[in-house]
């Protein structure tokens, strides 16, 4: 297992291997220009930025928990869960 900053010291194409190998997908946020998929690898968690034209990745973003995860939790709809209960 990594650290957050030796993943962001790797080459990016070490970091996408790893991604693959360890991360678990947690969710997919939309912009008006990019697509951001939220993996959680190791003890961290990394967006990676595709372009919504060409679905390439653009760039890969790592960081550890705090206020990056804000805009995903703001998605997150749990209305059904209390109803259910």
């Amino acid at each position: 297992m990594i650290s957050c900053e030796e993943y962001q010291m790797l080459e990016e194409l070490m970091q996408v291997k790893l991604l693959k190998l360890d991360g678990a997908y947690l969710m997919l946020r939309k912009t008006s220009k990019l697509d951001v998929e939220l993996f959680a690898l190791y003890d961290f968690y990394v967006e990676v930025f595709f372009n919504k034209a060409n679905k390439e990745p653009l760039y890969f973003k790592s960081f550890e928990c705090g206020k990056n995860l804000d805009i995903y939790l703001e998605a997150i709809i749990i209305d059904d869960i209390f109803e259910r209960l």
